[in-house]
Parts: C-alpha cells; structure tokens; sequence
C-alpha cells in the first residue's frame, strides 16, 4: 500500500464541525434582526414612491401630448366649420381648405400632416408625401370613428420616413351639430419616444399598455399580453394608480402601473427588484462589514479549516468544469481530508474513461456519417445513369440548392436537409420505366402520367428511413408552381415547403444549362433571365432572388453552350 494510502487523513466531518463551532454565528443574526430590517422597509418604500412617480410621469406627458395634438386639432375642425358656413361652399374641396390646413400645422407642433375630407371621401391632403399601408389603415379608422361622431386616437406605429407616428380624427360638424367631414392628423411621436429613451437610459422599463392589458409601445413589446402581471390584472378591472413587487419570467422586478385617462391607456414601469433595492443591499452589506469587523477573531480559525477544505474542492470544481467544456481527460491533484482525496481519485479515473469513449463515439459518428452520404451519393448516382444524359444532375442540383439556401440566410442545419433533398429528389425515378426516362422524343398523355408518380415514388422509399424524414417534402413536392397548378398535389404559394421551392428553381437551373437529348445547354444569361421572369408565377421570388443574387457572385457557373432555338424555347416552357 502506498503512502498517499496509508496516510490517515482528517475526517471532512471534523474540519467542517471545526469550522461551524468556531465561526460565532450570534452576533450576526443580532445584527440581521435589530440594524437591517429596522431600515429595510423604509429604503423600499422611498423605491415605492420613486417608481410611482416615475410613471405617473409618463402618463401625464402622453395624455399632455394628446391633449396638445386634440386642441390643434380642434383648431383645424373648426377652422373648416367656420369657412364652409361663411361660403356657402364645401370647406374640404374649396380653396380655402388647403390653407386653413396648411396654417393647422405651422408654428411649434407635433402634426405633421393633416387631412380634411367630406364623408364621400373628397378634400385635402397637406403634408409630406406618405405612401404606408399602416397610414391609410388609420386614417380609415379615423374616418369611420369620425363619421359616428366620435373622436379617434390612433396607436403609434413606425415608419421609415417620419419615424413614430399616430393618426387623431375629429369630425367636422356644422351649425346645427351634424357631422359633415373630418380632419385627419398625422401626429409625430418623437418627443414620448424620447422620453421612453430616457427612462430605458435609467435602467427602467416602460410600456405602454391598452385597456385589455396588451403591449402598444415599444414594437419589441406590441402584443404582448402583460396580464401575468397582478397589478396589470387589476388595471384592467379597475384603471388606478398600483405599485408592488411581481415575479416574471425574467426573474423578480418592481413595477408601478398609472392611467393616461385619454387615450384609455396606461403607462406600466418595471425596474430588476435587484437594481431597485440597491440600497437596500448597500445598507445590508455596510451592516454586515461591521459585524463582520467585530467576528475577524473568531473567524480566524474557521478560515484555516474552510481553506483546507474548499482549495481541493475548488481545484476538483476546476476540472469539473473543464469536462463539461470538453477538455476530456483533465485531472486534479489528490489532496485534502480522506472523503475527498477519494473522490478526487475516482474523479481521475472516470475522466480517463470519459476521454477514451468519447473518441470511440467521435471516431465511429464520423464513420457512420460518411457512410451515410455515400450511400445518398451512390443512389443519386445510380438513377442519374438510368440516362446517360443527366449524369451527374443530382449532384449540381445539390450544390445550387445549397447555395441558393446560403444566400437567403438560412441556418446551417436547414441548408444541410436542402442539399441532401436536393440530391434525392430524382430517386422516385427508379420507380419509372427506363423507355420513358431515356425517350429522346416528347412524352405521350401516358408517359408523363407515369414521370409524374417520381416524387411520390420517391418520398415512399425515402420514408423508410427515419434520419431522412426532413428531407421529404423537398423531394416530394419540387414539381409544384407557385400559383398552382403542379404536382403531385397542387400546392401554391406558402403551401410550398420552402425545401421545394429551392431544390424546383435548383433543377430547373440545372435542366436548362445542360445538353438532353430534345435541346442543346443554353446561354447561362438567359436562363437567369427566363427563371426571373416566371417569379411569382412558377416560383418563390424570395428564392429566386436569392438565386440571382448567387448568380451575380458568380457562386453559379455552370456550363452553357448555346442560344435557345424554338426547340429549346418548347422544353423551357416545359421547364418552367
């Protein structure tokens, strides 16, 4: 036996009873009852108040805001009123309506756009040219409010040109109190995203809420149902002024909630219930660094034990995590009590274990992946030399579908099923008789009856294996059209899977540049020309955007021969 064996080592109950025994825990919890929690509370409350403050703050700016935007507004409504009374004339189609809406947005405002129409939708438009979608959506809903009488505060949305905007919508009534237009205003939101900057910069959260309780602002928040929230619960039911601590998803925060009153939103303020009771944490570690000063003596000893424990420890931690990391095979150094030098021990020899299985799996994944593609290549190939004409097509098709996948961003994983789809998605062929595979001529009513069984063929061999289930639908659904009309099923559009898509604009690409039997390989330039064409009709336009997009990096070179001759323009619209 040897020494290290022999050695009799302190028993880890001993050093650890050592330890507790002489570290006086007494002073400490003292300390904890009479100092800390004697200021606890108050610090919370002072956080309380701060959060409170803070978002009835920003819900007194954004109905400010509203209420400054209302009043313009009003100006304008009136503004029209008054000139159709004086004239006799339809305010929103006279001349007067562009200069009094006009006039609406000079000076210091937040409008700026405005629109006056009648109810059949005739009038003014001042602003700057604004083409959204978002936009004339609002401002129909503004129309729509307007007409039953009502006044219409629009959600803020985004757009390129303006940024943050809202629309507001007053009707436009005449003396005897019936609506005869409205005014529509296109409202900038910068000044309320400033100040949502401003508290982000504060490390505090601010949303703005609906009455259901969904997230309006900011976009990363819209839709967002916040009603996980207690307080944002009892928003709901009943809109007031609430503070209190919550737990979420993203761990324990603070939050305070405040009514705008108009619009009939509400102004929720969260800030990490950490950062929040900062100075609570400084007031109880300050507390406890005294205590602490008072315990140095008696804390001395426990050290001298805690350190004989915890340097073997940390060092086994160590290498713990080094395994977890990868580095198999790390080991520690043997030392420290009894219990541990064990462990320490079997620590080395489960590592030495774990690194020698480890490469036996590394070695034979590698090897059964290896195999695994070469027997997807070898089948390709095998259908392939069922025509002398298109040997080696599943492999080009292969690589262009993986590089058009690429070129649209799509993860790594997903390109990898593409190309293997892409490689396979001719193996249905083996179902089809060979006379018709290899006619030089143009295929009867029946022959290409029998052609287009290829991808069902295919997908029900494919289906056998189980590590090839994702790559199905690329095989079995590459002959559909974009707008309908393909086989086996007929799917359009998103229909599609996006598989299909790729490997369809793959084999086509493939098809038209190189020589069969019934045409010659045509000039690469008009191929990318014809297949751009027929976006949107036979194929995604995502994809052959992307498709071009390779094409012009010159990452798709295929060889190309010849011009189309009416012969080859017959097999493209084939083809296509």
């Amino acid at each position: 036996m040897s020494r290290t064996h022999s050695r009799r080592r302190i028993r880890l109950f001993v050093l650890l009873s050592g330890a507790l025994v002489s570290a006086s825990l007494i002073p400490l919890l003292v300390s904890d009852g009479v100092l800390i929690r004697r200021n606890q509370r108050t610090l919370e409350t002072l956080e309380e108040k701060y959060l409170t403050r803070s978002s009835s703050a920003v819900a007194d700016h954004v109905s400010a805001f509203y209420v400054s935007a209302r009043e313009r507004l009003n100006t304008a409504a009136a503004a029209l009123r008054v000139s159709g009374r004086l004239s006799g004339r339809d305010p929103f189609n006279s001349a007067d309506g562009p200069r009094i809406l006009t006039s609406a947005l000079a000076g210091q405002t937040q409008l700026v756009a405005l629109r006056g129409v009648n109810f059949v939708g005739s009038g003014s438009f001042v602003g700057p040219d604004v083409h959204s979608a978002e936009v004339d959506y609002e401002f129909r809903k503004g129309f729509e409010a307007s007409r039953d009488g009502a006044l219409y505060l629009g959600r803020p949305f985004h757009i390129p040109t303006l940024g943050h905007v809202a629309v507001l919508a007053a009707p436009v009534q005449d003396d005897s109190g019936g609506e005869i237009g409205v005014v529509e205003a296109l409202v900038s939101w910068q000044p309320i995203v400033q100040e949502f900057r401003d508290e982000a910069r504060r490390e505090v959260q601010v949303t703005l809420l609906d009455r259901q309780g969904e997230a309006l602002f900011p976009e990363a928040a819209r839709g967002r149902d916040r009603r996980g929230l207690s307080l944002v619960r009892d928003f709901v039911k009943f809109p007031a002024r609430l503070t209190r601590s919550e737990r979420t998803d993203r761990g324990a925060v603070l939050a305070s909630i405040a009514p705008v009153g108009q619009p009939d939103w509400g102004v929720l303020v969260e800030r990490d219930r950490d950062l929040a009771f900062a100075s609570v944490t400084r007031m109880v570690r300050d507390t406890l660094l005294w205590s602490a000063a008072a315990l140095t003596g008696a804390l001395l000893l426990g050290l001298a034990f805690a350190r004989r424990l915890s340097d073997p420890i940390a060092s086994l931690a160590e290498s713990t995590r080094a395994i977890s990391e990868g580095q198999y095979g790390a080991t520690v150094e043997v030392r420290g009590t009894a219990e541990i030098a064990a462990l320490s021990e079997s620590f080395n020899r489960m590592s030495g274990s774990i690194e020698v299985a480890f490469d036996a799996v590394q070695r034979a994944a590698r090897e059964n992946h290896e195999l695994f593609l070469a027997s997807i290549r070898a089948l390709a190939e095998a259908i392939d030399a069922k025509d002398p004409y298109t040997r080696g097509h599943s492999e080009r098709v292969s690589a262009y579908a993986a590089t058009v996948a690429r070129e649209m961003g799509l993860p790594v994983d997903e390109v990898e099923r593409i190309r293997l789809s892409a490689l396979l998605h001719d193996v249905g062929k083996i179902g089809v008789d060979d006379s018709i595979i290899r006619k030089p001529t143009a295929l009867t009513e029946q022959e290409f009856a029998a052609m287009k069984t290829h991808p069902i063929k295919g997908a029900a061999i494919m289906s056998a294996i189980p590590q090839l289930a994702d790559v199905i639908p690329g095989m079995k659904y590459h002959h559909e059209k974009w707008t309908g009309g393909g086989y086996p099923e007929g799917l359009s559009g998103e229909q599609i899977p996006m598989q299909a898509r790729i490997v369809t604009v793959a084999d086509t690409f493939d098809a038209m540049t190189t020589t069969r039997p019934y045409q010659q390989a045509m000039e690469i330039g008009y191929v990318v020309d014809r297949i751009r064409q027929f976006a949107g009709v036979r194929y995604d336009p995502v994809v052959v955007d992307a498709f071009v997009r390779a094409f012009e990096k010159g990452e798709l070179m295929p060889i190309a021969t010849s011009t189309p001759s009416i012969e080859d323009e017959d097999f493209l619209q084939e083809a296509l």
